[in-house]
């Protein structure tokens, strides 16, 4: 069982899903990182069986893509979208640095919170409904952005110094931990191109756009990353890449009907 507590941490931390209970011991934290792109693959495995049952059933576009927007809220438990509202309260303000880490840090949902959560949930759904077409693809986002933000705890500065992210960004400086990352990223940008190549390299190239801008703003507004970042971070990658298949599928259409006109 001590071989499994990695991933028992991982699924337990970020996820909604019962696991066995262990104890948390430095080298188990540390290898809980290679695990947390599981969580995105899980969110795909259940995404896949509503999409297939919608085949089956010939449910509408909009139940469809309604479902699949809450998918990933209910088996991760939401803990990446609260990181999300807190950061736009933050950010919201328009305050200096060290302002803007204690409004995050305050649990109570400010309005601006509350008003970009119903516009990212609205975005989601009409990207979900262009993109749920080509399940290959859009399964494999949720531990795509997973990975990445792996990636991103790891070389970025953690603003606080402390809290939830430093208990595992410390121990998790390890070299297989950026292996496992990189072998997640690996895996699944070959298997999204084999997919669909334009819609693939499309959510590939968004979140390459979502990481520059990502760390741009975190450094300038924050002096760093801190947990409630990282999750705002996964929930922007997976809208960025929904953009991105989008925009790659239509760069699609458009070959096709250049070709077609010759």
């Amino acid at each position: 069982m001590d071989c499994l507590k990695p991933l028992w941490i991982a699924l337990s931390t970020y996820s909604a899903i019962p696991v066995p209970q262990c104890g948390w011991d430095e080298k188990s934290l540390a290898r809980s990182f290679c695990f947390l792109p599981a969580v995105g693959l899980l969110i795909g495995a259940a995404q896949g069986a509503w999409l297939w049952l919608c085949w089956l059933a010939g449910f509408n576009l909009l139940l469809r893509s309604a479902v699949a927007v809450a998918v990933p809220l209910l088996v991760s438990g939401g803990i990446h979208m609260d990181g999300f509202c807190d950061t736009m309260d933050a950010l919201a303000s328009h305050q200096p640095p060290q302002r803007c880490l204690e409004i995050m840090k305050d649990s109570r949902a400010g309005a601006f919170a509350i008003i970009y959560c119903g516009v990212y949930l609205v975005l989601d759904l009409g990207l979900v409904s262009e993109a749920a077409g080509l399940p290959g693809v859009f399964c494999l986002i949720f531990t795509l952005s997973r990975a990445v933000s792996v990636l991103s705890v790891l070389s970025r500065k953690n603003a606080r110094g402390g809290g939830m992210l430093a208990q595992f960004q410390q121990p998790a400086q390890t070299l297989l931990v950026r292996r496992c990352a990189w072998g997640w990223i690996a895996v699944c940008a070959v298997v999204m191109d084999f997919c669909d190549l334009y819609a693939g390299t499309g959510a590939l190239l968004g979140a390459v756009a979502a990481w520059f801008a990502y760390h741009a703003m975190a450094e300038r507004r924050f002096g760093g990353i801190t947990g409630d970042t990282s999750g705002f971070f996964v929930q922007t990658l997976e809208l960025a890449m929904l953009a991105g298949m989008a925009l790659g599928q239509a760069a699609e259409i458009a070959r096709f009907a250049l070709c077609g006109s010759f």
